[in-house]
């Protein structure tokens, strides 16, 4: 992972979990952001862990991954291909802060990453800020679970097609 250059407003205008945030509470958010380049094949977020960071993808393409497994079999499923402008590990916001799936760069790609304690202090100076976000991160996690459900009833499909589980990952 390289770092770099800095984030300009402009790279947080059309990102999901900032939709409706004027520019003057942008330009509080903007000097938080980090930006880095991930090489394919790297995860910036691994499922199980403490998340510290919300991600926003500026470009190229992140899978949101899942460990599903019922011993000894274990499966990795990815939900959904992220691209420019989406959210990953929003699970830095949403206690109890434990990422749900992993996030795998597909290609060489930058991404944007935000301390978590950060921006909780920006949503305690301005709560109006903090209630857009959360809005929006209602929307993406029901979204996403939609996406989880239809990815597993394709699994279970594939399993009971073939009569046996196969082991598929991790």
């Amino acid at each position: 992972m390289e770092a770099l250059a800095q984030v300009s407003i402009k790279d947080l205008r059309g990102v999901d979990v900032f939709n409706g945030i004027s520019d003057n509470g942008l330009d509080k958010i903007v000097k938080l952001c980090k930006q880095h380049v991930y090489e394919a094949g790297e995860y910036c977020a691994v499922q199980g862990e403490k998340a510290s960071q919300l991600l926003i993808v500026s470009g190229g393409k992140f899978a949101s991954e899942m460990r599903v497994g019922a011993a000894p079999h274990t499966y990795t499923v990815t939900i959904a291909t992220l691209t420019k402008g989406r959210v990953g590990a929003w699970s830095a916001v949403v206690p109890p802060y434990v990422l749900t799936g992993s996030l795998k760069c597909v290609e060489r790609a930058p991404i944007i990453s935000i301390e978590a304690s950060d921006l909780q202090r920006t949503f305690e100076e301005d709560p109006s800020i903090e209630r857009i976000v959360m809005k929006n991160l209602a929307c993406i996690i029901g979204s996403r679970l939609r996406d989880s459900h239809a990815q597993l009833e394709r699994l279970i499909a594939e399993v009971i097609k073939q009569g046996k589980p196969e082991n598929r990952g991790g």
